[in-house]
């Protein structure tokens, strides 16, 4: 969940779906309100996707400021109806003057104004709160969870991460999802390194020498009665290296599932670069257009490959779209059936590829009536809630993280929980906690 170049794993530019979605629009602001009237159903769907594919781009938006002074008298609020908690359905309230003025002292549109026009600098202050989260959040969740669950009761865990690359993230999912300590990540590196033979790319925030989950509490490894890691990579050369360190280690047969395929809106091929070196971050399919050798790679849904690859009685819990620039599309293509199953997910807000052309808006507030909340995840327990809190200049595309909870989800209502009072705890900080020029 860093800032990292992974292999982009889509291309919808040549789709006339997205001759609609153009950067050039009115100067109209976005507002708060709800995309989707009271409907049910496929017709919330089919209505959503209809009003995403009219909604104009916010480029020309002016930049709302809020009012310094309005920062002397915070009152945080719960952001959940605690009345609506036994239907596990809640609705977000949205952020008060008051509460958007903290937000917009803490991520300032300084820097993602004046760097509007070169957004690979990454000079913006959600992508410097957000470039390496540390997912504080999602660490404790799991280790609560663990704890709290009896062994006649074991749970299930099912991951996915599009856009695997060298596969460390995906290695320490499976390790803190399953509690189970055969995943290691020091395992792992000595078999797609092939004992250090191979050097591997640089990960920008440095997840092969990062710190593992932390399993040492010995009552509560191998704590899920079914546990599931879908690594999925489009590059031919690095996911025939993944597939071979989880065959030496033994751990497809222990749930660890490398598949070579593209994820997007729609099932197809697309071509990729075969002569990229294992774990290269800046290859895709681009380069099949400047003449590099290329081969046709499987494409899929993220509804088709969910219905395919995953058992239809268990959820998902940990969903990572990680494709540069394509993310917003692989999202929509799990409109239909796969995201309502999703307990938590992280994906990357973009400048390039399809995002380019799409609105982080109009995402979000998509996934709010799919029952997900939406922040910009940070560092040492910081984060900002999106959903309901919105400024301006997140309209301005930069390189960021964005981390989503469903909240309708009856197991994941402690780690939505946590969040928002994470959320609250950043607010308290008021203007001794600003992210910019970082």
């Amino acid at each position: 969940m860093a800032l990292r170049n992974r292999s982009i794993q889509s291309d919808l530019t040549s789709d006339p779906d997205f001759g609609q979605l153009s950067s050039s629009g009115n100067s109209s602001k976005y507002k708060q309100n709800k995309l989707v009237p009271n409907l049910s159903g496929k017709k919330v769907l089919l209505f959503s996707a209809c009003v995403l594919l009219l909604y104009q781009a916010a480029s020309h938006r002016d930049i709302q400021l809020y009012d310094g002074k309005q920062l002397n008298h915070i009152k945080v609020e719960p952001a959940y109806d605690e009345s609506k908690q036994e239907s596990f359905v809640s609705e977000v309230k949205q952020c008060t003057p008051d509460q958007l003025a903290v937000i917009q002292t803490q991520l300032p549109p300084n820097d993602c104004v004046a760097n509007k026009n070169q957004p690979w600098v990454q000079g913006c202050s959600f992508t410097y709160a957000t470039r390496c989260p540390d997912a504080n959040w999602l660490y404790n969740y799991y280790k609560q969870l663990h704890r709290n669950t009896k062994q006649s009761q074991k749970r299930t865990f099912v991951g996915i991460f599009i856009g695997c690359n060298k596969g460390m993230d995906a290695v320490n999912a499976m390790r803190m999802g399953s509690g189970n300590s055969i995943f290691d990540k020091s395992k792992w590196r000595d078999a797609i390194t092939q004992g250090g033979r191979i050097k591997l790319s640089n990960a920008v925030c440095g997840q092969d020498k990062s710190e593992q989950f932390n399993l040492e509490d010995k009552g509560w490894q191998d704590n899920s009665k079914f546990a599931q890691l879908h690594c999925v990579e489009a590059m031919p050369g690095t996911a025939t290296a993944l597939e071979e360190s989880a065959r030496q280690l033994a751990w497809d047969q222990h749930g660890f599932v490398v598949t070579h395929a593209a994820m997007s809106r729609r099932d197809g091929s697309i071509p990729f670069p075969v002569a990229a070196s294992v774990g290269v971050e800046n290859k895709g399919i681009g380069n099949c257009k400047e003449g590099h050798s290329c081969v046709n790679v499987t494409m899929y849904s993220l509804d088709t490959f969910v219905t395919k690859f995953v058992p239809e009685n268990v959820p998902i819990n940990y969903l990572s779209v990680d494709v540069e620039g394509y993310d917003m599309d692989v999202l929509l293509g799990g409109m239909e059936t796969a995201l309502s199953r999703v307990h938590y997910f992280e994906f990357e807000y973009n400048w390039m590829g399809s995002w380019k052309n799409q609105h982080l808006l109009d995402l979000v507030e998509l996934l709010d009536h799919q029952g997900f909340t939406c922040y910009w995840p940070g560092f040492n327990n910081y984060i900002w809630r999106i959903t309901g809190c919105w400024l301006e200049h997140y309209a301005i595309h930069f390189w960021s993280n964005v981390a989503c909870v469903n909240r309708n989800a009856k197991e994941a209502q402690s780690l939505a929980k946590n969040m928002e009072q994470m959320f609250e705890y950043t607010l308290s900080k008021g203007r001794s906690l600003v992210m910019d020029h970082v």
